[in-house]
């Protein structure tokens, strides 16, 4: 007997396709951690569905405010990440430079700290 079918077939469909829905949600997101840019047709053989589907199902989402996603239909691409403007650009570059200006400044002190032990 199947743990579906306790409350009638009514109710098993609605579990059934609840079920599914959160399922293919779950892969849409984790598509978007590890996809910036991705053809439509690809995410859809992926994730085992049609492209309509999928099609339906990132709108969905994407109105729900789970997941970002902007789709380019004319050229099949699905991007999920926003673009950044030039100032957050800018500065997370500044960021980076700076974090590896104190590695640079970190590992040139333990540099002379070794020379200076090793000279005695």
């Amino acid at each position: 007997m199947s743990a579906f079918s306790i409350g009638g077939s009514d109710l098993e469909a609605h579990f059934k396709k609840t079920f599914h829905t959160r399922i293919v949600q779950h892969n849409v997101r984790i598509a978007a951690l590890y996809y910036r840019r991705i053809h439509g047709k690809r995410l859809a053989q992926l994730l085992g569905l049609e492209p309509s589907a999928l099609e339906t199902e990132i709108s969905s989402m994407v109105s729900d405010g789970s997941v970002y996603a902007k789709i380019d239909r004319p050229n099949d691409i699905i991007r999920f990440s926003a673009q950044k403007s030039p100032e957050a650009i800018l500065s997370d570059w500044s960021t980076d430079i700076s974090s590896l200006l104190h590695l640079v400044e970190s590992t040139t002190h333990l540099i002379h700290k070794e020379n200076m032990t090793a000279g005695q």
